[in-house]
């Protein structure tokens, strides 16, 4: 093949497509001779660039975390053991601290819910982390029970990722005797290090975990009001085989000195409905131990990350905008056809004359506003921002849908488990009411 033939590769291949012509020269620059190549070779290295230039990667310097005691600790375990009512002041207002003890380092230390909240708020200025709802003051102790396990499930989602369980605000919140965090937290990782990826796979990612996360929201929400619901349902139940049973008992008593089998049939249905709320007070307390607060707290769980699509969508409109801006820019000097005024990178003309770059908009546009550092500068500010987030986007969604399912699962398993070991002792009482049934 000619050289001409190759050169019309590269103006069709990389320059009418608008790729980078800097980045090519330098990726090219071991064998800038294009009589060095082989027409094939030459296609073929073509197609890797256009590859990587189509999956944008960089790496950009952050704070590196210290290591706080916990680093350390594989299996530390943050337990909310209890809590406790405390009423201060004049007025005797009435303050709940919740217990949590650390272990294996035998942390023990008192924060208030609006303690969990500030813990919450400040991490989510760089992590993305499940939502903590507004405090609803109640004299219900149930109320205080769900906080509770819903808080328990908050800190084993803070221990289980290894970037924020080594923060220092995480180690003063689970030791130091009182929590006040007034200090700017600023982002860290443990290597120092962020990625910056933009690539199809990962819009293609982002674009469906949106369309999911969109309409699994009010899907979550409404199977969480619904076993609310149920629970009250069987609640209602529990309470009227309660009252059957006592009923039962009554005409126990009563018929004790009229008929035998009168007696012995009231005791049976007695012993039946006895253990059938027994069965019924169960099926609540596992409810209220498993699927309820699991539920509750994935929907709370997956609602940060819709707000983190979001951020990344508002970081990727400033960076187009501001791109948009700049062709405009760029194409307006080209209109007007006044080299002078291009800001051309002198670099370019090693490898083109003047008249290809004005004859050609897309080398024109590459070689302009060179000069210009602190906009070109801003638009790749920009770029690694977005890019930055949209890496963050990516590991965060997959991370956490896959805890969730974990969760679930673990969940899940209990929830058999106890079901299981609770139906085999009704229907123990059931064959021992059918053998008293036949001895009758």
């Amino acid at each position: 093949m000619s050289l001409q033939q190759k050169q019309n590769l590269l103006v069709k291949e990389i320059i009418e497509k608008g790729y980078n012509i800097e980045a090519f020269q330098k990726s090219i620059d071991q064998r800038h001779d294009l009589e060095q190549w082989d027409y094939d070779e030459l296609i073929e290295f073509v197609k890797k660039f256009q590859d990587s230039q189509n999956d944008y990667a960089a790496i950009l310097k952050c704070n590196k975390t210290i290591p706080n005691a916990l680093a350390e600790i594989q299996d530390a375990k943050a337990m909310v053991v209890g809590y406790e009512k405390i009423q201060k002041g004049i007025f005797k207002n009435t303050s709940v601290y919740f217990k949590i003890e650390t272990k294996p380092i035998n942390w023990v230390v008192k924060r208030t819910y609006d303690d969990f909240i500030l813990l919450k708020s400040t991490l989510n200025k760089n992590f993305t982390v499940p939502n903590i709802p507004n405090q609803k003051k109640s004299p219900v102790d149930f109320t205080y029970i769900k906080q509770l396990r819903h808080l328990q499930m908050f800190l084993n989602f803070i221990l289980g990722d290894s970037e924020i369980r080594n923060l220092t605000i995480v180690q003063e919140f689970l030791s130091a005797e009182q929590f006040t965090n007034n200090q700017q937290i600023n982002f860290s990782n443990m290597s120092g290090e962020v990625s910056v990826r933009i690539n199809s796979q990962i819009t293609n990612f982002i674009k469906q975990s949106d369309y999911f996360l969109t309409n699994i929201s009010p899907i979550q929400k409404k199977a969480y009001k619904l076993i609310k619901q149920l629970m009250k349902q069987m609640q209602q139940k529990n309470h009227t085989l309660i009252q059957l049973t006592e009923v039962y008992k009554e005409l126990f008593r009563e018929s004790k000195a009229q008929n035998t089998r009168l007696k012995d049939c009231y005791k049976n249905l007695n012993d039946l409905f006895e253990s059938s709320q027994k069965f019924e007070s169960n099926q609540i307390k596992i409810l209220n131990e498993t699927i309820y607060p699991q539920q509750r707290f994935q929907y709370h769980q997956t609602q940060p990350l819709k707000e983190l699509l979001i951020l990344r969508e508002k970081s990727l409109n400033s960076y187009q905008d501001f791109s948009q801006q700049l062709k405009l820019k760029k194409e307006k000097l080209y209109q007007i056809g006044e080299v002078v005024k291009w800001d051309l990178d002198e670099s370019f003309l090693d490898h083109f004359k003047i008249d290809q770059i004005k004859s050609n908009p897309q080398i024109a546009f590459q070689c302009m506003c060179q000069t210009c550092f602190q906009e070109n500068a801003q638009q790749l500010q920009l770029k690694n921002q977005f890019g930055a987030l949209n890496q963050r986007a990516y590991q965060t969604v997959d991370q956490i849908i896959n805890y969730t399912s974990l969760q679930i699962k673990e969940y899940l398993e209990k929830m058999v488990k106890l079901m299981t070991s609770s139906f085999q002792q009704y229907q123990t009482v059931w064959v021992e009411i059918s053998n008293n049934l036949i001895e009758m």
